[in-house]
């Protein structure tokens, strides 16, 4: 699997579709750019993509710094 087809379904607004990206790549999280994960943390982003965003920044031990 590359990463970077499975970014892009990180702004779907579907939430089906972005449990499935997340768990795609959660084994890869350290290949998303932190930087988009702490855009989608913002509070003006759905909850799917907000609660996607902290999943994967934990999967990469991120979670202490959020």
């Amino acid at each position: 699997m590359r990463v970077d087809d499975v970014r892009p379904l990180l702004d779907d607004p579907s939430a089906a579709v972005l449990q499935q990206a997340t768990a795609a790549l959660l084994p890869w999280a350290d290949r998303v750019p932190q930087k988009l994960l702490r855009e989608l943390l913002t509070e003006d982003r759905p909850r799917h993509q907000r609660v996607a965003a902290i999943r994967l920044l934990r999967a990469v031990g991120m979670h202490a710094q959020l």
